[in-house]
């Protein structure tokens, strides 16, 4: 008698080889499940970083503003009294609200001089107290496209920080025939050396004010004027009012940036999406301190309804030159 040979059937192996395909492509697919979640997560720390950074470099930069501010006569050849003078300037003032650039309805822009030592020679770089002009503001848009011959490349609309920073052979301060042509020539406002230093930030919230401690509300300084801030307004009156030729003593910077991911499915045309710029819409007009804190909470409110994931900064700059009391 023949010994029974023991051993798989064809229908066996046809099950194992099903079972462990099954479990191969279940496996796949939590492996790149996880891949792809890790990516996201990773792009999406990068981002915020990104943006970290271009906040602190933003604050550095403009703790360092300043208007080299002098006493002189009102009148040189009929004096009658002595008035605050700086031939430098700052200006905070509605994105996208001539004569500012950037996108409306994304916040402030800030332009102003500061000691930056930003030179277009070797030599210059050496003389750190060389001034430059510097602006942050935010556009909404394509990135720029690249000469040829390279190849043109898919739309990537973005909201993005921009500064510009002027080196100091291109400052043009003193070029303007009156110190006032400076805001209807816009020779200050030079925004062909702009750059984005981070991309999806959304809404920039720049508030000129006096210290919490002097002014609870924020009122002081801006008042009517919402959240602009003009060193030259009203600067020729006898009575000067305290901003002219003067830095506020501190700005309360307020940076609302969303992550790529929730950035990469709401920018998609060349049109600001609706649900990221009606977020803001009605919001932050007052520069009241109670008010500025519920725009705030309504903004993030508005955001997570429409399933944006968001983070914001926030800090007090004080300004090292302003001596307003």
């Amino acid at each position: 008698m023949r010994p029974r040979r023991s051993g798989f059937t064809l229908l066996e192996i046809l099950i194992s080889v099903a079972v462990f395909s099954i479990i191969l492509v279940i496996m796949l697919s939590v492996v790149s499940s996880t891949s792809t979640l890790t990516r996201r997560a990773n792009d999406n720390i990068s981002a915020y970083q990104a943006a970290r950074g271009a906040f602190d470099r933003l604050a550095a930069n403009l703790s360092q503003a300043t208007l080299n501010t002098y006493w002189d006569y009102d009148n040189p050849a009929l004096p009658n009294k002595y008035l605050r003078m700086s031939e430098l300037h700052f200006l905070v003032g509605q994105a996208g609200t001539a004569p500012f650039p950037g996108t409306p309805g994304t916040g402030q822009a800030l332009f102003f001089q500061a000691p930056l030592g930003v030179s277009a020679t070797p030599a210059g770089r050496t003389m750190s107290g060389l001034l430059n002009t510097c602006g942050y503001f935010i556009e909404y848009g394509d990135t720029e496209a690249l000469p040829a011959p390279f190849p043109a490349a898919a739309p990537r609309y973005r909201y993005r920080l921009m500064q510009t920073l002027d080196v100091s052979e291109n400052l043009e301060v003193y070029k303007p025939a009156s110190p006032a042509d400076w805001l209807s020539g816009k020779a200050w406002i030079s925004t062909a050396s702009a750059v984005p230093i981070a991309e999806n930030v959304i809404y920039l919230a720049v508030w000129p004010r006096k210290s919490p401690a002097d002014d609870p509300q924020g009122t002081a300084l801006t008042g009517t004027n919402g959240f602009s801030y003009n060193s030259r307004l009203d600067a020729g009156l006898i009575a000067q009012p305290a901003t002219a030729h003067q830095m506020p003593p501190v700005i309360q910077i307020t940076m609302v940036v969303l992550d790529e991911t929730t950035a990469a499915k709401a920018c998609l045309s060349s049109t600001p999406p609706s649900s990221i710029a009606g977020a803001s819409g009605g919001l932050f007009v007052t520069p009241k301190a109670d008010e500025f804190a519920a725009d705030l909470e309504k903004l993030q409110t508005n955001l997570a309804n429409a399933r944006l994931n968001y983070r914001v900064f926030s800090a007090l700059i004080a300004i090292r030159e302003s001596k307003m009391e």
